[in-house]
């Protein structure tokens, strides 16, 4: 997930540089309230979850849900590969700890939680047990497992000999997520793989309904947080009116912010800054109530702490302004060995919310959004749709006034 790849690239300044946004901006981002009338919400909130219901139903994106038992199956292959070539729970009764791993298997210590998530995985499927810190051999290793039939030989091999390397930090894990070192396959997978055309479609609905009720006059304040290789962005942008639209697209990383740049050098109404979501907006220069709406999509999880995060996403929006959420609220095992890997995705710290993984699901999302102060908040995926079993999630949120 590219907003995971952000920690790898340049970050943005320190506190205290660039602290003063641009005049130009700070009066192009000056404004109010955003009154959002309880018939206009209703609105946006049908307006989503009717293009949730039918977006839901693309064929392509049902075939990806049924896929999805065979990746899990095939992860459990996977990682019981890697622990054969470290030597591990080889025999009925071996024990391993994390640390041990770490201590007496060189294996880099950036990689502690992908470890206890691989091992929590095998606990899941019987293959060990766990008691405190300690894994314990139920069906020793040394052997295949009996789904080991069901993986084609020279994808285990490949996942075996690259994770290998990725874990005792032989190989970067870019290299192996990106294929050849090029992240065009990751941008195109942001605005063509089916489960995102699902969340940039709901997206687009949902602006292009509050599009077609702007106040006479009001001029549209957007901000984007996270924005990386622009994907929800290119989806956006062509549903605003430029005569009366200031659009701020951010990142953590300057190498986004002018990667942007220059893929929407054509939108005048566009502007580009850094902004780091574990720090208070304002000591970055953002004026407080700054936006009518923001923008997070597939970012927020990839913060320190969502309570904290919240808050300055709280911050951020004028009273009455709206939030569009686009998120993972699944853990799919197939992470394991894909965004699993990128720091972004393991930058949490709040473990009492997010023990394992840096993942909430829908309505952990919607508890920690009122929590926040948001006044209502509606998640859009139906229930038991193919886009519930990919993990994804659409919401929607207004600011408390």
């Amino acid at each position: 997930m590219e907003n995971e790849m952000s920690t790898w690239f340049e970050p943005a300044a320190a506190a205290g540089d660039r602290a003063r946004p641009a005049p130009e901006l700070a009066a192009e981002l000056a404004g109010g309230p955003w009154p959002l009338p309880a018939e206009l919400w209703r609105a946006l909130v049908a307006a989503g979850a009717g293009a949730a219901e039918r977006l839901a139903l693309a064929p392509e994106l049902v075939a990806d849900a049924a896929l999805e038992p065979r990746h899990d199956r095939d992860a459990v292959c996977i990682v019981a590969e890697v622990c054969r070539r470290l030597g591990v729970l080889q025999r009925s009764g071996d024990e391993i700890t994390v640390a041990g791993l770490l201590r007496e298997h060189q294996v880099v210590a950036r990689h502690r939680k992908v470890l206890r998530r691989w091992l929590d995985m095998l606990a899941e499927e019987g293959i060990v047990t766990r008691q405190g810190e300690v894994y314990r051999a139920v069906r020793p290793l040394a052997g295949p497992l009996p789904t080991d039939a069901q993986i084609d030989g020279s994808r285990l091999t490949y996942y075996g000999d690259n994770l290998l390397a990725v874990l005792k930090g032989e190989s970067h894990p870019l290299e192996f997520y990106l294929a050849g070192g090029s992240s065009k396959d990751v941008e195109a997978g942001y605005r063509e793989l089916p489960v995102f055309r699902y969340c940039n479609g709901i997206a687009g609905a949902l602006l292009a309904a509050q599009v077609a009720a702007l106040p006479p006059g009001r001029r549209f304040r957007l901000l984007e947080v996270g924005a990386g290789t622009g994907g929800t962005t290119a989806s956006l942008l062509p549903l605003l009116p430029p005569e009366r639209t200031v659009y701020v697209f951010t990142d953590v990383s300057r190498f986004f912010t002018e990667l942007g740049a220059r893929k929407l050098r054509d939108v005048p109404f566009v502007r580009y800054r850094e902004l780091d979501l574990d720090r208070d907006p304002v000591s970055q220069g953002l004026p407080a109530g700054c936006c009518d709406w923001l923008v997070a999509a597939h970012v927020l999880h990839a913060t320190r702490n969502v309570r904290a995060t919240l808050a300055h996403v709280r911050r951020l929006l004028a009273k009455g302004g709206v939030l569009l959420l686009l998120e993972e609220t699944r853990f799919q095992r197939k992470y394991h060995f894909t965004m699993g890997f990128l720091p972004g995705f393991d930058h949490f710290e709040d473990y009492g919310l997010r023990p394992s993984h840096p993942l909430l699901s829908a309505a952990q999302w919607s508890a920690a959004l009122r929590a926040a102060g948001f006044a209502e908040v509606a998640a859009l995926t139906p229930a038991g749709s193919a886009a519930e079993v990919m993990g994804m999630d659409v919401l929607i949120a207004r600011a408390g006034a």
